[in-house]
C-alpha cells in the first residue's frame, strides 16, 4: 500500500475540480430540448468521466436517446461557452491545500483528463496552479482516452517515476479502470456515495482534505 508518493497523478473533473454539476447542467438543458430528462443519479454513474462522445454513445445504447451528433455537440458547446462567461468552476474542497503540500514535500504532481488540452489549461490557469503540474496529459495527446490506460502509460513513462510511487487520484469508474488497467495505485475521491462504493480502489474517501491526512499520516 503507497503512502507517500513520489509523484500524485490528479483526474480533473470532478476530481481537482467541481466541474460534473456544471457539465451537468449544460447537458441536461441541452437534452431537455430533445424532450429528455436527465437525471442527477444517471449522470453521475454513467456520464461522469466520460468524452462528449463517449457519452452520447452511453445515450443511445442504454436510454435509446438518437440524435445528429455535430449537431448535439455544437449545442453542448455552446451551452457550455454561456456558462463559462457566467461562473468558474470553484477548485474541490481540499484541493488547494492538497496541491501545496505536495509541492512542499518535492513530491510532483500532475493532470491526466479526458478534457482536451485547452479546457484543462483554462481551468488550471484561471484557479493558478499551472506552474505546479510537472505535466498534462489530455485527450489531445492520446489516442484512447479513458477507460484505456494509455493516458496514464504514457504518464508515468513521460514523468520517468516508477509505477510503484505513483499515486492516482479518480472520482469516477472510468478514471479508476484506466488507473487499475495501467498497473497502478488508485484512491477514489467521490461525495457520492453509491458511486463511492461501486469504485475498484485500494483506499476510498469524501473529499480530498481526507486524501492530505491520509498522505501525512
Amino acid at each position: 500500500m503507497i503512502q507517500q508518493p513520489k509523484a500524485v497523478l490528479f483526474d480533473l473533473d470532478g476530481t481537482l475540480i467541481d466541474s460534473e454539476w456544471f457539465y451537468y447542467k449544460a447537458w441536461k438543458a441541452v437534452l431537455a430540448e430533445y424532450n429528455f430528462t436527465l437525471d442527477s443519479d444517471v449522470w453521475l454513474s454513467s456520464l461522469a468521466g466520460k468524452t462528449d462522445v463517449q457519452a452520447i454513445k452511453v445515450l443511445h445504447e442504454q436510454f435509446g436517446f438518437h440524435t445528429v451528433i455535430d449537431t448535439f455537440l455544437a449545442r453542448i458547446k455552446a451551452r457550455v461557452a454561456k456558462q463559462y462567461d457566467d461562473e468558474l468552476v470553484p477548485m474541490m474542497p481540499g484541493a488547494k491545500e492538497l496541491i501545496t503540500y505536495l509541492c512542499q514535500e518535492g513530491i510532483q504532481i500532475a493532470l491526466v483528463t479526458s478534457s482536451q488540452r485547452e479546457i484543462a489549461t483554462y481551468y488550471l490557469e484561471a484557479h493558478h496552479i499551472m506552474r505546479f503540474f510537472k505535466l498534462l496529459i489530455t485527450r489531445t495527446e492520446v489516442k484512447n482516452t479513458k477507460p484505456h490506460p494509455e493516458p496514464y502509460l504514457m504518464c508515468v513513462e513521460q514523468l520517468g517515476v516508477a509505477k510503484s510511487d505513483c499515486l492516482v487520484l479518480e472520482d469516477s469508474v472510468t478514471g479508476t479502470t484506466a488507473a487499475k488497467a495501467a498497473g497502478l495505485t488508485c484512491w477514489g475521491v467521490q461525495t457520492h456515495e453509491p458511486i463511492r462504493q461501486s469504485l475498484i480502489v485500494e483506499r476510498a474517501f469524501d473529499n480530498l482534505h481526507q486524501v492530505l491526512e491520509a498522505i501525512c499520516y
